[in-house]
């Protein structure tokens, strides 16, 4: 490689780790899986500089293809406004896609979040929003998240008995169309 302005102005060359990016990754993966290992890379600082930009960018690219650990990933850059700007609807819509493909964690959150709405929600609503708040921390307890369990004991204080009901019912028809689909995590 050569000498860059900046290793002249320093009188050494920097470390491999300060290099630029495209110097780093000339090659663009296209497989969601490498893309979700170069966004982590560039969120944790790893090998490269750390860039929450860069990290989201190519989380974009490897949620677009349905890799749902790089779309809580992204969900969660989005609800702190880490290299995009906070958008508390865009973090929702890729925790939820992240939930829908069986992401534990993503449905703890997507459990919470329901449980935070139905607090601002007249009756019936509020009421849904109980029941998909149980659903999700069931099926996120149910793969073996502890912060689901006491979430959910405390969701389920709320409800009545009816809508503990139809939570469980939700949970077990979303697991069985997950095995049915093949989709299971």
């Amino acid at each position: 490689m050569g000498t860059s302005i900046l290793d002249r102005w320093l009188g050494r060359p920097l470390k491999p780790a300060l290099r630029a990016t495209a110097e780093q990754h000339p090659a663009e993966p296209k497989d969601a899986e490498s893309q979700f290992n170069l966004a982590r890379q560039f969120a944790g600082g790893e090998g490269v500089v750390q860039d929450y930009a860069h990290a989201a960018e190519w989380y974009l690219k490897a949620a677009g293809q349905d890799h749902c650990a790089a779309q809580f990933n992204l969900g969660l850059m989005y609800r702190q406004g880490q290299g995009v700007l906070r958008n508390e609807v865009t973090a929702g819509v890729w925790l939820r896609k992240a939930a829908e493909l069986g992401h534990a964690e993503a449905q703890y959150h997507v459990g919470v979040k329901q449980h935070r709405t139905s607090k601002g929600e007249l009756p019936p609503e509020a009421s849904e929003c109980r029941i998909e708040a149980f659903k999700w921390l069931k099926l996120a307890v149910e793969q073996g998240n502890h912060g689901a369990e006491s979430a959910l004991e405390f969701v389920a204080l709320g409800m009545t008995l009816e809508e503990l009901g139809e939570g469980g019912r939700r949970a077990v028809a979303f697991r069985d169309g997950q095995i049915q689909q093949g989709t299971a995590a």
